[in-house]
């Protein structure tokens, strides 16, 4: 018995038709054979977003199918792979990426998914994105980057990821704050070593001319105050009233850092233009043993008015 062989050039038509298939897109070509009105289309938009919401990848797909926007918005903006990116739902995110989400849409706040995913520490999507392509060093209205969000929320996985793509690690948002001085503010030690180790400038003012090592004070953080001294930040620098870091040190009564200020060579009769010392600071707020402090270091006592 004999079996008939298949025409060859059937057979080849056939293998063509499989390579074609394989290196279509997912969804390419369904929606455009569906006529959708406006309406339809608006109510296939919304369920899109419920559907990435809820964390459905099979609706989102069936979705995607019967002709839903990937890149439609909601009332403040709001993508579909923003919502994703947010919540860690990496799958979705990479199936709206395969079909042509915006990775770098933006909402009415001016937020990215970046930003979304690295505010919410959601590493894989933020892994995802900053492969694709993402804008590291875009911008919401108020100036922020996905790098100050990461940095201000202690979040140090994600900082590393930022950085290692290259994020501005001196970018200012719109009163001048740095990622550093996020950091400093909020005590992340790690971060401001990473950002540091990145080129982050110690002595960086913002626009009320604070820098980090005077937040570090202020907020008495002996740790980060430490690294920042040890890297180059000014002792003797002042803000926008004059006020130096030994001085919002000594107000709030962070001993250590005083003293830390003190064997660095920080000016102890430093005044602001309002003519407050450390020492009439320490004097005004009860903080005795900084007030011994000052004085054994030379500070001069003369009521806070006048001064050689």
């Amino acid at each position: 018995m004999t079996l008939k062989m298949p025409d060859k050039d059937k057979t080849e038509e056939k293998q063509d038709e499989v390579k074609k298939e394989s290196t279509r897109k997912p969804f390419e070509g369904i929606a455009n054979i569906v006529n959708l009105s406006p309406r339809e289309i608006e109510r296939l938009n919304s369920k899109l977003i419920d559907a990435v919401k809820g964390g459905n990848k099979e609706d989102v797909e069936g979705l995607l199918k019967m002709g839903a926007s990937v890149n439609a918005k909601e009332e403040y903006g709001i993508t579909a792979l923003m919502y994703a990116c947010a919540r860690g739902y990496k799958e979705i995110a990479d199936l709206l990426i395969s079909v042509g989400a915006d990775v770098d849409a933006k909402d009415i706040d001016g937020m990215t998914a970046l930003m979304y995913a690295s505010k919410n520490r959601q590493k894989e999507c933020v892994e995802l994105l900053i492969a694709n392509n993402a804008d590291v060093n875009a911008k919401d209205i108020d100036g922020f980057t996905a790098l100050m969000y990461a940095s201000a929320r202690g979040y140090t996985e994600i900082v590393d990821l930022l950085v290692a793509a290259k994020a501005d690690v001196n970018a200012k948002e719109r009163d001048g704050f740095t990622a550093l001085m996020h950091a400093a503010i909020y005590g992340h030690k790690e971060i401001v070593e990473i950002l540091i180790s990145a080129g982050a400038d110690v002595n960086a003012k913002n626009d009320f001319g604070m820098t980090a090592l005077m937040y570090a004070s202020k907020y008495g953080h002996t740790e980060i105050a430490d690294i920042l001294i040890k890297k180059g930040a000014d002792v003797d620098a002042k803000d926008m009233n004059g006020i130096t870091a030994l001085i919002y040190a000594s107000a709030n009564g962070h001993e250590e850092i005083v003293e830390m200020l003190i064997a660095h060579n920080a000016d102890v009769n430093a005044m602001s233009s309002e003519r407050v010392t450390a020492l009439s600071a320490a004097s005004k707020y009860r903080h005795e043993k900084i007030v011994e402090i000052l004085k054994k270091a030379g500070a001069i006592s003369l009521g806070g008015l006048t001064y050689s």
